[in-house]
């Protein structure tokens, strides 16, 4: 999220750095599963309450949320089947959350889970009836949500998503209040690392059926059964948590205010980490990284994380509907120049779409399988020539010159056209032709390119498990994640393959091929760096833990200890 998750480019570097902090001795603290005092815990402040920041969400609707900023605002105020936390060696553990406990038939198509005593934040009953309901309406077809090709592995889901069969027959069915079961169409080496996804987070029929499209559009139209509840959201300015005194596991959750500061500008964020009013933010420009890291006051983090960007291009355009103009723009980026200027030097050049610590098995996939496109550009030293073969290809001018491109920005800020303009300069020095850029916020670039209304653009995709599907499944012919227009029969076959088996080698396999196609044979996407975390955070933050493959900073463990001493 992994989600799936998109991000805005620019934001990315900022934002997931402070949602993806590292783990350490705070994290020990935050997994005592008992909530059994220690000693640094008596300690903890009387006020409890974190500022940190994020971006303006979309609706924060588990069934329509489509970006990590609503996706972090949902792990924190709803809770699925599951919830991931990291244990003490810093690995992603998926442990029992709205389910006590869950079993599995021999044959692994059976999934039978029993729901523990909990409530949602208006003090109602959650029961096995708001997991099938919440599972029916992402899939459903009249919601259209982008994410329903993740719950693909259910029995009939697919089907039931294009309309072919009713949701009558999709594999999830409520045995009593407290036991759902879920039939998958085949076995599924991935499906226990969904269970704490949103897409199989519960929800409430009759809040969804009298709020209507006002679901999840301000904080009037949610409810949670999470640590916390929203219980402010002022649009482009804040959004503000507080603790759920209904949440079952409220013993174990210390804060009593979580704010979200919605901060696109790098300088503003910076100052305000500077002169306290954010209590941790993600930090990237040199200048200021190296002032921070000299104040004792803050601890620092910063390593690789589940997260790549990338440009995509749209096929029904005249000229990216060519697979050779589509490689000469993926070729003509100089990837460890882009690390260097646009991220100062934190994140990690990518000729590959599947990130580093992806692993299959006891594999990391990156370790065994060489990134794709050092291969296409030792092939083609010269993305000019790609370009005018292209162009012939189209029956176009072949002279460079004569081209001029538009590429949609996700943002008006100063950061925006730093990307934009070092992005111009590398086309139109490389390739000879002329780039404009076209600014927009962030929902309008969601809707401009789901619309197919653009021809570049960038995004920063974060996955949601630790599994190479969940970054190659989204573009599969038919998928709501899918802005590109492109379908590939072997590369859909090649996924169906590897999501139905259990052999690792035969899915590495898969994988192994299908980023060829995706990245080399079609150049439907060009991934550029893979992303790093760069936070600052004040000492007297304790609790936090971030898993690797989540939404987000966990803050359910999260407290303060020593706040302006």
């Amino acid at each position: 999220m992994k989600s799936k998750r998109i991000w805005a480019v620019v934001m990315v570097v900022a934002l997931l750095a402070v949602t993806l902090t590292g783990c350490g001795e705070e994290t020990k603290k935050a997994n005592n599963p008992e909530g059994e005092k220690t000693e640094t815990e008596n300690k903890i402040d009387d006020e409890q309450y974190i500022t940190t920041t994020t971006d303006e969400p979309q609706a924060i609707d588990p069934s329509k949320s489509s970006d990590v900023y609503s996706s972090q605002i949902l792990n924190e105020i709803t809770e699925g089947l599951a919830r991931v936390e990291v244990d003490e060696n810093g690995t992603d553990v998926y442990k029992p959350a709205g389910a006590e406990k869950w079993d599995v038939s021999d044959d692994g198509l059976v999934w039978t889970f029993h729901l523990r005593d909990y409530k949602w934040s208006d003090g109602k009953t959650i029961t096995a009836k708001d997991f099938e309901y919440g599972i029916k309406r992402t899939v459903d077809p009249k919601v259209a949500s982008t994410y329903a090709f993740l719950l693909y592995p259910i029995k009939n889901a697919q089907v039931c998503n294009t309309g072919e069969k009713p949701l009558d027959e999709l594999g999830v069915k409520t045995v009593d209040d407290k036991t759902l079961e879920i039939t998958l169409e085949g076995p599924c080496a991935y499906f226990e690392k969904l269970l704490a996804f949103k897409t199989m987070y519960p929800q409430r029929q009759d809040l969804v059926e009298k709020w209507g499209d006002k679901s999840g559009t301000e904080a009037e139209y949610t409810i949670s059964c999470g640590p916390f509840k929203l219980t402010e959201w002022t649009h482009k300015n804040q959004l503000v948590l507080e603790k759920n005194e209904n949440y079952w596991d409220k013993d174990n959750v210390k804060l009593d205010k979580l704010t979200y500061k919605v901060v696109a500008d790098p300088n503003t964020r910076a100052n305000m980490l500077s002169s306290g009013q954010l209590d941790m933010a993600g930090i990237t420009q040199s200048e200021w990284v190296e002032k921070f890291k000299k104040d004792e006051n803050l601890n620092y983090t910063s390593r690789f994380r589940a997260t790549t960007a990338y440009e995509f291009y749209n096929q029904e355009d005249k000229l990216f509907k060519n697979a050779n103009v589509r490689k000469a723009f993926s070729l003509a980026m100089d990837r460890e120049e882009i690390v260097d200027v646009l991220y100062y030097g934190i994140a990690g050049p990518a000729y590959g779409f599947v990130p580093p610590d992806m692993t299959i098995g006891d594999k990391q996939y990156r370790e065994v399988v060489e990134e794709p496109l050092k291969k296409l550009a030792e092939e083609n030293p010269d993305p000019k020539e790609l370009l005018i073969k292209g162009l012939k290809e189209l029956g176009m001018d072949p002279d460079p010159g004569k081209v001029t491109v538009t590429m949609l920005e996700s943002g008006t800020s100063a950061e925006n056209r730093r990307f934009a303009e070092y992005f111009q300069q590398k086309y139109e020095t490389t390739l000879g032709i002329n780039v404009e850029a076209e600014y927009v916020d962030w929902p309008v670039f969601l809707d401009r390119t789901n619309k197919k209304d653009y021809q570049v653009a960038s995004m920063a995709w974060t996955g949601d498990y630790n599994d190479p599907m969940t970054f190659l499944d989204m573009w599969v012919t038919g998928s709501g994640m899918s802005q590109v227009s492109w379908s590939n029969k072997e590369y859909d076959d090649l996924i169906k393959k590897a999501q139905k088996s259990l052999d690792d080698e035969e899915r590495l396999e898969c994988f192994k091929r299908a980023e060829e196609i995706l990245l080399c044979d079609d150049a439907v996407i060009s991934p550029y760096v893979y992303m790093k975390n760069s936070t600052f955070k004040y000492n007297y933050v304790k609790g936090t833990m971030s898993p690797l493959f989540a939404s987000g900073m966990e803050f359910k463990y999260a407290y303060t200890e020593g706040r302006g001493k």
